[in-house]
């Protein structure tokens, strides 16, 4: 899932899928109505705090996340 810089492909294991829908549904619960723009900063921020595979950065989680976060809606 996702293309890094250097061409490898990145794979994205069961653990970090499971991580961004928790994630996604949990900042959805708490943040409510406020639009997607205006906490993708701070989710962001939240992201680098709390992964468990530090290679698995926001731009390749941040698709997957706010998809969760808008089946949550």
């Amino acid at each position: 899932m996702g293309t890094a810089e250097d061409g490898r492909e990145r794979q994205m294991k069961t653990d970090d899928v499971e991580l961004c829908r928790i994630y996604g549904q949990m900042a959805r619960e708490y943040l409510g109505a406020v639009p997607w723009e205006d906490c993708a900063s701070r989710l962001e921020a939240g992201w680098l705090r709390l992964r468990r595979n530090e290679a698995l950065e926001w731009e390749d989680a941040e698709p997957l996340i706010r998809a969760f976060w808008e089946l949550a809606d």
